[in-house]
C-alpha cells in the first residue's frame, strides 16, 4: 500500500506529530511519501521520510510577517468570554486561508497523486485540500490532529461554506469528511469541544540529535528546561522567554537548560552565564531528566513533556496554547500564566516554577497524565486500523 502524508504549509510541528504513525506504516511494509511545501523538506528528511515538493507557503509566511506587533501577545481573544466573537473570527481566518490554498493548489496535488498513485491520504486535520483531493480521486482520507484542537465545529462549518462551490464544480455532493480521525492528544488535555477521534499514544518526535553527555552527570539540585517551541517566537517575539530567564536567574539552586533553535537563540539574546543553552536538541533526549518544563504551550513541546511525566508551566501566546495551558491546570499537572500582566510579573513566574518544584502534587498529576498517554493504542496498533480503512 502507498500512503501519501500531507502536512499543512509552514507547519513543521504538525508534520512532526505525524511522524510516529508514518513510521508505523513503514514498519508494516507500506510505502510512505510526505508531500508538502518546500519549507517542510528538512523536517521530513530529519524524520527519514521521502519528500515531494508541492504547493507554496508564501501566503502563510506573509500572514505571519504582517502581524503588526508583538505587543498583541498574549492574544486575549483566546481566554476571555467577551472576546468570543474575535476567537471565532480567528478560526474563520484559519479556515479561509486553508480554503484559498485548496483552490490555488488542488491541481498540483492532483497531478502528484495521479503520478504516485497512493492508496491512502494521511493528512493533518487542518489541510482542507486533502479531503477535497480524496473526494475527487476516490482515495480514502485519514485525518490526524496535531495536539490540543480548539477549532471544532466553527472551523468545519466555515470550511464547508468556503469550499462548497469548489466541491460542487468537481461533482462532489458536499465537503468530504475523513474516513478516520486520529488523535494523539491525551484525553485529559484535549479541548472539551473537540469531536472524538481514534486515540493514539503520543510518541515524542522532535527531530534528530546526539545524546548529550551532561544528562548522565550526577547533579545535586533540580533541573528546569525552558523551550519556546520550534516556530512561535518568530511571530510572538522573545518577551516571554526573557521574562522566564529573569525569573529563573533567582533560583540559584536550580540548573536551567534553555532549548532553542539557532534563530531563536539570536532573538532571545544573552542569557545568564550559568544557564545551559542547547541548540536544536530534541527534547525527548533529555526532558525526562528535568523536574519542570516551561514553554509557551506549543503542542509538540507540551505533549512531549506530558508523555514524559514532567510538570509544566505554560505562558500561552495564541490559538491552542491557552486551551492546552488551561487543561494542564485542570489536570493538576501544570500552571498556566495567561495574562499580559502575569507574564510580565518576574516574581510571579519565579513563584510558579518554585511551586512546580516544591509541591509534589504536580509531579503526581504529571505521572498520571504520562500513564494515561501510555495506555492509549500505540502508533503500530493504530496503523492496523488505518490500513483497514483501505481494505474496507
Amino acid at each position: 500500500m502507498r500512503v501519501l502524508v500531507l502536512p499543512p504549509p509552514a507547519a513543521a510541528t504538525h508534520l512532526m506529530a505525524m511522524v510516529p504513525l508514518s513510521w508505523a506504516l513503514r514498519a508494516m511494509g507500506h510505502d510512505v511519501l510526505v508531500a508538502g511545501t518546500p519549507d517542510l523538506a528538512a523536517t521530513a528528511a530529519s524524520a527519514g521520510l521521502g519528500f515531494a515538493e508541492v504547493g507554496s507557503s508564501a501566503e502563510f509566511d506573509r500572514a505571519f510577517d504582517e502581524i503588526p506587533t508583538e505587543d498583541m501577545f498574549p492574544a486575549p481573544e483566546w481566554m476571555l468570554p467577551e472576546f468570543a466573537d474575535q476567537k471565532r473570527l480567528q478560526i474563520h481566518n484559519q479556515a479561509d486561508m486553508q480554503a484559498a490554498y485548496t483552490r490555488g493548489f488542488l491541481g498540483d496535488y492532483r497531478e502528484l497523486a495521479d503520478r504516485w498513485r497512493p492508496d491512502l491520504l494521511l493528512a493533518d486535520l487542518t489541510l482542507l485540500l486533502a479531503r477535497v483531493l480524496g473526494g475527487v480521486t476516490g482515495i480514502p482520507v485519514v485525518a490526524h490532529r496535531w495536539g490540543v484542537d480548539p477549532t471544532g465545529a466553527v472551523f468545519e462549518d466555515r470550511a464547508r461554506e468556503q469550499l462548497a462551490p469548489l466541491c460542487g464544480s468537481r461533482g462532489l455532493p458536499g465537503f468530504p469528511v475523513p474516513s478516520l480521525l486520529v488523535d494523539p492528544c491525551p484525553p485529559s488535555l484535549q479541548w472539551e469541544g473537540a469531536p472524538p477521534g481514534q486515540p493514539m499514544r503520543y510518541l515524542p518526535s522532535n527531530g534528530v540529535g546526539v545524546y548529550p553527555l551532561w544528562t548522565r552527570e550526577l547533579r545535586a539540585g533540580r533541573r528546569v528546561c525552558v523551550c519556546p517551541g520550534r516556530t512561535v517566537l518568530r511571530v510572538v517575539g522573545p518577551r516571554a522567554m526573557r521574562a522566564v530567564a529573569a525569573a529563573l536567574e533567582d533560583l540559584v539552586d536550580v540548573e536551567v537548560v534553555f532549548a532553542l533553535t539557532a534563530e531563536d537563540r539570536a532573538r532571545v539574546g544573552s542569557l545568564p552565564p550559568r544557564f545551559r543553552v542547547v541548540e536544536s536538541l530534541p527534547l525527548a533526549m533529555f526532558l525526562d531528566t528535568c523536574d519542570a518544563f516551561v514553554s509557551l504551550g506549543g503542542g509538540g513541546s507540551a505533549l512531549t513533556a506530558a508523555a514524559l511525566g514532567v510538570p509544566q508551566l505554560v505562558l500561552p501566546q495564541w490559538f491552542d496554547h491557552f486551551d492546552l495551558g488551561r487543561r494542564l491546570g485542570e489536570a493538576g499537572a501544570g500552571i498556566s500564566i495567561d495574562s499580559k500582566q502575569g507574564q510580565a510579573d518576574i516574581p510571579g513566574i519565579t513563584k510558579a516554577v518554585s511551586a512546580l518544584l516544591e509541591d509534589r502534587s504536580f509531579a503526581g498529576a504529571a505521572a498520571v497524565l504520562k500513564a494515561e498517554n501510555a495506555a492509549s493504542p500505540t502508533p503500530a496498533q493504530v496503523a492496523e486500523l488505518v490500513t483497514d480503512v483501505v481494505s474496507g
